[in-house]
């Protein structure tokens, strides 16, 4: 066997094992100490690892704080840097229980760490603080896709703080905003390689589409919603080949 032959392999047994190691990161599903929450997610990414990221992380006994985001960009250098984010955010929990304090700190580490590296290193993120008992949440959204509110009859988006850019690109103070969810609200957390999804066609599969899927599954437990939206996404785009890491986070209050 050629030198070449025997770096290629290695270098595919490497990218295998960091997709293992980063699907690892990404919970499947609230925890079980997640009290007035049931949860699922759904990541792929477009190639063998991404820049897509989400968690449920205890701030305390009774605050959980979900997070969604996306690195800008693709491939092992996205997966680097969403991996910096999430173990940047386990190691701050006196933060956590304030979204402009944590992203404020977040996006200082992000513009550093770009200028140590000479490069920006754009993400997008929605950050909520939510308590368990009450459902009030405080969150922060910097230029991430606007999460849904569902009830029974519609879903709408739910709008964030004006003015709240990328973190890693300058400093800023992020806006925050407040939504207290009531039992049977569903709140969907996405990215854009869901809506941006291309079926060779010079058409994406877009909000509308989108909203169709979640609303006709708006009765289904989160795990099946989430499952639908990908293989409605999978249907449009046919034989066209994934272009962006896509991520689905669906949350019910009970």
């Amino acid at each position: 066997m050629s030198s070449e032959n025997t770096t290629s392999q290695a270098h595919s047994l490497d990218l295998a094992l960091a997709a293992e190691i980063q699907a690892a990161l990404l919970p499947k599903e609230c925890p079980k100490d997640c009290a007035h929450q049931v949860a699922a997610a759904r990541n792929r990414m477009c190639g063998s690892v991404g820049g897509d990221f989400y968690d449920f992380i205890r701030a305390n006994q009774d605050q959980i704080v979900l997070v969604i985001g996306d690195v800008v960009g693709h491939g092992v250098r996205a997966a680097l840097v969403m991996a910096r984010i999430m173990g940047f955010l386990h190691s701050k929990p006196p933060s956590l229980t304030r979204p402009h304090d944590m992203l404020t700190l977040l996006n200082r580490m992000l513009i550093d760490l770009g200028q140590q590296t000479n490069s920006v290193l754009p993400c997008t993120m929605f950050y909520a603080v939510l308590d368990a008992p009450t459902g009030a949440s405080f969150f922060v959204n910097t230029g991430h896709p606007r999460p849904f509110i569902c009830d029974q009859d519609r879903c709408i988006s739910l709008e964030a703080g004006p003015g709240n850019m990328l973190l890693g690109v300058e400093e800023f103070e992020p806006e925050e905003g407040c939504h207290t969810f009531t039992p049977g609200q569903r709140l969907v957390l996405y990215t854009d390689g869901i809506t941006d999804a291309d079926n060779g066609s010079d058409q994406r599969f877009g909000q509308s589409r989108f909203h169709e899927v979640v609303n006709a599954h708006s009765k289904a437990p989160p795990d099946r919603c989430a499952d639908a939206v990908f293989q409605a996404v999978d249907a449009f785009r046919g034989q066209s080949p994934q272009s962006d890491d896509e991520t689905i986070v669906v949350i019910d209050r009970v």
